[in-house]
């Protein structure tokens, strides 16, 4: 259950930080916004899905993956240097540097720091970008980023504009997808 639980958080940071999406409003590094909805990893053979509620401000995250009817709830807290998992009633599992705990116990780790910016449609600005493709409309529909592809499937309009509301990010062995239901400033 707990490599499951982990599996889940590194799925949605990959599509948040941007993982969903960003909610409008949220200042224009995509430093501050709230998203939840469901995340679904393949790692192999084996697949896992989970429920999420993530929250950022500026630097820090708060992100809470649940299973069915609320099971097996975890909540992560940190920064890009810092990460704590947590159980559901707050004692702590585990701490490190975030992707020395994602290599260590999942043996593979997400780009954080380019999380937020992938959960808004578009490329981390601080990494090279490679096969970027835009639909009709002129929003991103893939692109390759620190050996992940990534591509939004899906756009939903949020008044001052649309976000993607599905997102997957592939690498050989491994598949993240966020669906999002719902965001907020």
């Amino acid at each position: 259950m707990f490599r499951h639980n982990l599996l889940f958080l590194n799925m949605f940071l990959l599509l948040v930080a941007a993982a969903g999406c960003m909610t409008v409003g949220s200042t224009p590094d995509g430093s501050d916004f709230w998203v939840k909805g469901k995340v679904g990893i393949r790692d192999g053979t084996e697949s896992y899905s989970a429920r999420f509620s993530w929250r950022q401000n500026g630097a820090r995250y708060e992100i809470g993956l649940w299973g069915p009817l609320g099971q097996g709830r975890t909540n992560l807290k940190g920064d890009a240097e810092y990460l704590e998992i947590l159980d559901g009633e707050g004692d702590l599992i585990l701490a490190g540097h975030p992707e020395t705990v994602m290599n260590e116990h999942l043996h593979w780790s997400l780009p954080l720091d380019a999380l937020p910016f992938w959960m808004q449609g578009r490329p981390s600005p601080g990494a090279e970008v490679e096969d970027r493709i835009r639909d009709e409309a002129g929003r991103v529909t893939g692109f390759k980023q620190l050996g992940w592809e990534v591509s939004y499937d899906r756009y939903r309009d949020y008044g001052n504009g649309s976000l993607p509301s599905r997102i997957t990010a592939r690498k050989p062995g491994y598949r993240v997808r966020l669906v999002v239901s719902d965001r907020q400033i």
